[in-house]
């Protein structure tokens, strides 16, 4: 269901959708920009530095591998009385023709990277790990500009009302988008 069209003053124009699909809430961002598909995937990839430049208040992200495919996670301030949230996940990256993608999927931290669960659970005791996580940046050449297309299901966890996704949809995923297309630019 599209819920807005959002003009981000860096970016123009962001189509924004959300859709509760076997109750897990799915959002969906479409934009134009004229940085490049190369420097779109390494802003994607960038984690390490994502505390930095992302405009969502992650407190922690880490790689915990390096490669193509690579294990990571993130950890997300909240604003009281939402608990905080972390997701620990694999990304990987798949070119077909033009079009490259940064898709990442959930993984079970505790069996995977048991030292970096328990620096996150000790370093934020009352953080909250999302259930299902599972998306995409998909980047197109399309004309002159390339397409940024953003796809993510993740099921929060705790106690987060309807109206909280929808509201995520609208706010802050055209925000996410500009983020990473101004990070995009800035790399040389």
């Amino acid at each position: 269901t599209q819920v807005a069209v959002k003009d981000q003053a860096s970016i123009g124009e962001v189509i924004v959708r959300h859709k509760k699909i076997d109750g897990v809430d799915c959002l969906e961002g479409i934009a134009r920009t004229d940085a490049t598909v190369d420097k779109m995937l390494f802003a994607a990839r960038d984690i390490n530095t994502a505390t930095s430049w992302s405009s969502s208040d992650l407190v922690e992200s880490a790689a915990l591998s390096k490669g193509g495919t690579f294990d990571y996670y993130q950890v997300l301030n909240n604003p009281f009385p939402i608990k905080d949230r972390y997701w620990f996940l694999r990304g990987a990256t798949v070119r077909a023709g033009d079009e490259v993608t940064f898709q990442w999927e959930h993984i079970d931290a505790a069996a995977t990277w048991p030292d970096a669960i328990a620096h996150v659970n000790a370093t934020f005791p009352d953080a909250l790990s999302t259930g299902a996580n599972v998306g995409a940046w998909v980047f197109a050449p399309e004309g002159d500009k390339v397409r940024v297309h953003y796809k993510v299901c993740t099921e929060a966890g705790g106690s987060v009302p309807d109206w909280a996704g929808r509201k995520a949809a609208e706010m802050n995923l055209p925000r996410n988008i500009a983020d990473i297309v101004e990070r995009a630019k800035g790399l040389r």
